[in-house]
């Protein structure tokens, strides 16, 4: 094997810190109102699964992911905590802590050939994602029990937000789920607040632990460093297209594009560097670039997202979620945690 292929190389670009101290902080919150299930799909948010299960160890009653891949991960990792898998699953594990979401009795019965160690039943009430019919939540669930293999009944609520959608799809999931002798859990980050009538058993959170919403604390910063800084003289512009500076223009070169998740300009736009907002002007595969007063130095940071430019501003700049913006930092993006 080549020498070559196993070196690590490292240069100045963007670097996403993530706060291990405050995802455990958010997860302890959390548990003050009901036991966790840490939602740590898509790579716990852009946030590292592995690192923030590590992190949650003592504090998370359970993780759960999106695919069976993604819990292979887990358990390649060491975790000891069940994993439930939200989607659809086509093969099993061979590992006695995952637990694979059904939500018919032809699933049952294929993850029982393959011996599935535990089984929880999806109860569709309204998301129309995945999920049994209501009426047949019980009758899954004592299929599932017969065979030992029932962990628990879940559904998931569509806008927490919204009181009148919510107790709908309660009043399904109370009634569907009544007499079931096994945990239940329906509500997300997004359903904290709703009451205890809500809560049932477990809180299944996700977007909370990373702090994308109201009350919870931002747990990853972004930042990219300046590669050169460039006086731009009037009628002249930056990146591509044809806009111009009428009166020229400071403008830093900052090493993050669209090509490591941050997004070419749909409106309007701001950077942090040391504490200062500065217009992001345009923004390229490789490189953006931000209109600088004359005290940025070319030494200086620059924060994409973080305690001066929080998550959901951002979000807000893109015209999306902060779900959808923690998720997009790529591979570039080298995480450091802390």
């Amino acid at each position: 094997m080549s020498r070559r292929a196993s070196v690590a190389y490292t240069d100045n670009m963007s670097e996403a810190h993530i706060n291990l101290a405050a995802v455990r902080r958010n997860a302890k919150k959390i548990t003050k109102t009901a036991p966790l299930i840490a939602v740590v799909k898509a790579d716990a948010y852009g946030h590292g699964a592995v690192a923030v299960c590590g992190a949650l160890s003592d504090t998370a009653s359970a993780f759960a992911v999106a695919t069976v891949a993604e819990a292979a991960e887990l358990i390649a990792a060491g975790i000891k905590l069940p994993v439930l898998v939200l989607g659809k699953s086509h093969c099993v594990l061979p590992a006695p802590n995952v637990v694979y979401s059904v939500s018919s009795f032809a699933e049952i019965d294929r993850l029982c050939r393959l011996s599935a160690p535990g089984l929880a039943v999806k109860v569709n009430t309204g998301m129309n994602r995945y999920g049994c019919v209501p009426s047949d939540a019980a009758k899954l669930a004592a299929y599932a029990r017969e065979r030992g293999v029932l962990h628990s009944v879940y559904s998931h609520l569509r806008a927490p937000e919204d009181r009148t959608l919510s107790e709908k799809q309660l009043a399904v999931f109370s009634a569907a789920t009544k007499g079931i002798r096994a945990p239940r859990h329906l509500i997300a980050s997004g359903g904290i607040t709703l009451g205890r009538d809500y809560l049932f058993d477990y809180a299944r959170c996700g977007i909370a632990l990373y702090g994308g919403i109201e009350g919870f604390e931002q747990a990853m910063t972004v930042t990219a460093p300046i590669a050169e800084l460039r006086d731009v003289p009037p009628g002249e512009g930056c990146g591509y297209g044809s806009a111009v500076f009428g009166d020229g223009a400071r403008v830093a070169v900052i090493e993050i594009g669209y090509a490591d998740g941050f997004r070419r300009l749909t409106g309007p736009r701001f950077v942090a560097i040391g504490g200062i907002e500065c217009p992001v002007v345009a923004v390229c595969m490789d490189v953006s670039f931000a209109v600088v007063p004359p005290c940025v130095t070319a030494d200086d940071t620059v924060e994409i997202t973080g305690r001066n430019m929080p998550i959901g501003r951002l979000a807000r700049s893109y015209g999306t979620i902060p779900y959808e913006v923690m998720t997009s930092f790529g591979a570039r993006v080298t995480r450091k945690y802390g």
